[in-house]
């Protein structure tokens, strides 16, 4: 989530700076520019935080009361895929690799700029020569001078008394007007942003803009000729990131703007330009979220034509397991339902195998995203583990985000390790060592009672017990669902038509759509 807030910020930067670059960089309003480039920079990081609301209202009868819960005898004997020993293959995550390497790259950044601060303080103590309140003056070997370091003044004291005066007048506005903090915000920008180019471009767009503004103040104390001399005289390379020097390099844009004739008031409406690339950037970067408002009808029959969009609650599972009052509205805070979606096993973990020769993994991820198509028809958010024939491991599998409920879809089959014959349906499975298994039998029941409305393929009356990871350890409801025996003919010709399994998918989204409105 963070990689996609920064290309969105990466984004608006590169077309802000376009703006700056072909439209303003060349116009005498300095300060108008300072304020220009330092709000864009503010902007840039604001825009893609934001996130608009659009709440909708849905009517829906009084709830009914939820299915009695029951378990079958028989329990599950599968095994974890981890817990079994080291038959697979270990996959990196490259989401969290590219994390950690841009987290490594932003501490050395700002590791840098420490660095850079003590080095300085270092410099200054080894050849200061005298100091007279915030000026300070060095000797001919120092490495930082005629510059300004936060409120000093570093000047060489081997210069001629006037051309002191000029240096300090110079780093005397940069003080004055704060040029540090620009400085320190576009440096702290430059380490967050440090694979995105166009910020380097923009660190240079406000030191280049500091000089403009300090020379524009000098000059009108001084001659230009002799302060343009002044400026190639004590040209030097600067690649300090803590300090404004007097004549770094370039100097050829800063001559060319101290003998430009300040531009027409006129033209100060180029900065319009920014308006429409400002709303390109809302339209394009601002979040949009959609919030579904329940409103209970007092009779028992919903409005022929109520929206069918789900509702959900804020779900506290890990704070309480009490069931409140649903019509209590001021009780609840409103969030958008999720639902996220494993397609079991995948990569070289091929599972079982089909009578027709297909594989497990093949089957779960048909059915996932199946599933994804008729929740995105009725504007459910579904979240998928894996959306092509990767191994993940199993801690890897579970969310790692806010969500309503987890569920993991699989296909059952006679395991060659035993003669029992499985059940030839559909089966929900829970687990009772979760900490939130009311809640996740009430997720389990609401399905399974949906399920049964099925024709064409059996459905367990029940829920059953399994002891495994996913369900044990998930902070969120969680179940496990078999869509079938792929080892018996019936089952699996049943499963192999496309329209059966889309049946399948909406009666768990029956079940997803109803679990949402029952409250915390």
């Amino acid at each position: 989530m963070i990689l996609i807030y920064l290309l969105k910020v990466s984004a608006c930067t590169a077309l802000f700076f376009a703006v700056y670059h072909f439209l303003l960089a060349r116009l005498t309003f300095f300060n108008l520019n300072r304020a220009y480039l330092l709000l864009m920079l503010v902007l840039s990081f604001s825009i893609p935080a934001l996130t608009i609301e659009s709440r909708h209202e849905v009517l829906r009868s009084n709830q009914e009361a939820p299915a009695k819960i029951g378990y079958t005898n028989d329990g599950f004997t599968e095994q974890d895929a981890e817990a079994d020993g080291g038959n697979m293959d270990i996959t990196i995550n490259w989401k969290e690799a590219i994390t950690y390497v841009y987290c490594s790259i932003l501490a050395l950044f700002i590791l840098r700029m420490f660095f850079m601060a003590v080095r300085i303080r270092f410099q200054l103590r080894k050849h200061v020569t005298n100091r007279n309140g915030a000026i300070l003056l060095v000797d001919s070997q120092s490495d930082i001078k005629n510059c300004c370091f936060f409120n000093q003044i570093i000047i060489d004291s081997s210069l001629p008394l006037k051309e002191k005066e000029l240096v300090i007048k110079h780093e005397s506005v940069h003080v004055k007007q704060l040029h540090v903090l620009d400085k320190l915000l576009a440096n702290l920008v430059t380490a967050i942003l440090w694979f995105n180019p166009v910020i380097y471009f923009w660190r240079n767009a406000i030191d280049h803009n500091h000089e403009f503004l300090a020379d524009r103040e000098t000059s009108r104390v001084a001659d230009k000729k002799v302060y343009a001399s002044l400026l190639l005289n004590l040209a030097m390379p600067c690649q300090n990131l803590a300090i404004n020097s007097f004549s770094k390099l370039p100097l050829k844009n800063r001559i060319m703007m101290l003998y430009k004739e300040p531009n027409a008031k006129l033209k100060r409406l180029a900065y319009l330009a920014i308006v429409p690339v400002l709303l390109i950037c809302c339209m394009a970067f601002i979040n949009r979220k959609e919030i579904i408002i329940e409103k209970t009808l007092a009779t028992n029959q919903a409005s022929d034509d109520a929206p069918k969009k789900p509702n959900a609650y804020a779900l506290n599972y890990l704070k309480s397991s009490i069931v409140v009052n649903p019509n209590a509205r001021p009780a609840f805070n409103e969030v958008e339902p999720v639902f996220v979606i494993d397609a079991g096993h995948g990569g070289k973990d091929g599972a079982v195998t089909a009578l027709d020769g297909q594989k497990e993994k093949d089957l779960n991820l048909r059915a996932v995203n199946i599933l994804k198509e008729e929740a995105a028809k009725r504007g459910i958010k579904v979240i998928l583990t894996r959306t092509t024939d990767q191994f993940l491991p199993l801690s890897d599998r579970l969310p790692k985000q806010e969500a309503t409920a987890f569920l993991s879809i699989h296909h059952n089959a006679i395991s060659p390790a035993t003669t029992q014959i499985p059940f030839g349906g559909i089966e929900v499975y829970v687990s009772k060592l979760n900490g939130n298994i009311k809640i996740a039998e009430d997720l389990g029941a609401g399905i399974l009672s949906k399920l049964k409305k099925l024709n064409g393929l059996e459905v367990r009356d029940s829920l059953k017990n399994a002891n495994l990871f996913l369900l044990r350890e998930s902070k969120v409801p969680a179940i496990l669902i078999e869509l079938g025996n792929i080892s018996d003919k019936k089952s699996l010709d049943y499963i192999n038509q496309d329209k059966n399994i889309r049946r399948i998918c909406n009666l768990i989204l029956d079940g997803f759509v109803d679990f949402t409105k029952r409250g915390c």
